[in-house]
């Protein structure tokens, strides 16, 4: 018998849009009072399973987004999962607007006596009090912190970073606090520059999440060039603060959201080993920690730098062995059916000098310069020619998909082909930036801009992308 040949149902449609809700919590308590002045609030609390009032527990303050309340935003996270796993109570409150936090004093002032309120309900432990929001909580989360950082032991911010309009004339940060911002790669304002190639789509956001992270710069004492941890789609830049610390936290690929895993990773990066003591500010050891990737290293178009685990490192003595962007000059031959053959796209290079930077091989050049030797520390060897797609590798000769170049003296190598294709390395491009690393990871968009304007690097026009 004849196939009945395409299989049904192995493509169908699934509406994905209905499907970022989480398992919802079961004992959620509703709860209502006068605490803004002439108006009922509404707010959801969250008690862990075995609740001990003989026990002292963390609070967690989750703030929705706009267009939402309490209980629907009590599915959209695990922080309830959280709870009864590590003893926290959570509460959801309504914003005293409709679906809206308006960002003023009185909703600040809701906030902090809500608080008042719930911990003279409930044994909660004052010195581990943490707040985060989504969107537009996200923006009255920064309300409160700016206003009452003395409260909170920490802040965690969500896919809508505050526009500086928004502040108040000289309005800053009033005392240190721990901060984690998640920001979604993708999650750019609708009329950003929208179909036109020449302009920067990411340009505006960008520049939002730019400033939500500087306020706390000079409060937090935080240091210029932070620890770089890319995990799959996951980027995290650890600021280290003399004071206290930031994490920016990009998740490739994702638009305005708050993924499901975000309270795990509140809490195992930040919330978990911080606290605030009599006032001040203690670091009692984090579940997990975010030092940097000693075998990940990030090069930038134009620098002569790369960038590895937390500093910006030089790759060779000549200031002209620059990262660079070679592409054909004309197209192949047989090329003809327009699928962009692998000579027929252009490529980020960097001088072979990379590999004694990133993985502290040895360079030597022979043969006035059209073949380079490298040795690497574990004995791998690697011989590149000039002109060539060929390449000699642990013995065996292999071909690359671009040809190195031998440019004024230099030779330039095609290093993310070599790394990814010979090697079996991650790589991972965006903005003219490339992340190569031993393990799989995803280099964000926003996280290859902050380490651009470190490596001072540089882009090419939006429309030659």
């Amino acid at each position: 018998m004849k196939s009945p040949g395409f299989r049904h149902g192995a493509v169908s449609k699934c509406n994905f849009e209905t499907m970022q809700g989480c398992p919802g919590p079961e004992r959620l308590i509703e709860k209502r009072a006068e605490i803004v002045p002439d108006m009922t609030n509404v707010w959801y609390e969250y008690v862990p399973k075995g609740y001990d009032p003989e026990k002292k527990y963390p609070l967690v303050v989750q703030l929705h987004g706009g267009g939402m309340d309490g209980k629907r935003w009590s599915k959209m996270t695990i922080w309830h999962m959280l709870a009864d796993e590590y003893g926290l109570i959570v509460i959801y409150p309504n914003s005293p607007d409709y679906q809206t936090w308006m960002l003023t004093g009185r909703d600040t002032q809701y906030l902090y006596d809500l608080i008042e309120r719930v911990c003279a309900v409930y044994s909660v432990d004052r010195s581990r009090i943490y707040m985060q929001g989504m969107s537009n909580g996200d923006q009255m989360t920064l309300a409160f912190a700016i206003k009452h950082p003395e409260v909170l032991a920490a802040a965690g911010f969500a896919t809508g970073p505050t526009a500086p309009e928004l502040f108040e004339e000289g309005e800053q940060p009033t005392a240190p606090l721990p901060v984690i911002q998640m920001r979604g790669e993708k999650d750019l304002l609708p009329s950003e520059n929208a179909g036109d190639p020449t302009k920067d789509r990411y340009a505006l956001r960008y520049s939002l999440n730019d400033f939500n992270r500087h306020i706390w710069t000079k409060i937090n004492g935080l240091e210029a060039q932070p620890s770089l941890t890319v995990r799959g789609k996951d980027n995290f830049l650890f600021y280290k603060g003399e004071k206290a610390d930031l994490i920016n936290w990009e998740v490739r690929d994702m638009g305005h959201r708050e993924p499901p895993d975000e309270a795990q990773v509140f809490w195992n990066y930040l919330y978990s080993g911080r606290a605030r003591v009599n006032g001040e500010l203690t670091d009692t050891g984090a579940l997990r920690r975010l030092d940097g990737e000693e075998n990940a290293f990030v090069i930038s178009l134009g620098s002569t730098k790369l960038y590895k685990k937390d500093k910006a490192v030089m790759m060779s003595t000549d200031k002209n062995a620059i990262v660079r962007y070679f592409e054909p000059a004309s197209q192949n031959a047989f090329g003809f059916a327009g699928l962009d053959e692998m000579l027929e796209t252009g490529a980020l290079y960097a001088p072979v000098d990379f590999f004694k930077a990133a993985f502290d091989a040895k360079i030597e050049y022979v043969e006035l310069g059209d073949k380079v030797k490298v040795s690497f520390p574990d004995g791998k060897e690697a011989d590149f020619y000039a002109g060539s797609t060929l390449v000699r590798y642990m013995g065996d000769y292999r071909a690359m998909k671009k040809p190195c170049v031998l440019l004024c003296g230099l030779l330039y190598v095609p290093v993310g082909e070599f790394c990814g294709d010979i090697m079996c390395l991650s790589v991972s491009e965006a903005d003219d930036c490339m992340l190569i690393s031993e393990k799989q990871a995803q280099l964000g968009r926003y996280t290859a801009r902050v380490l651009r304007e470190i490596l001072g690097g540089q882009r090419r026009p939006p429309s030659a992308e």
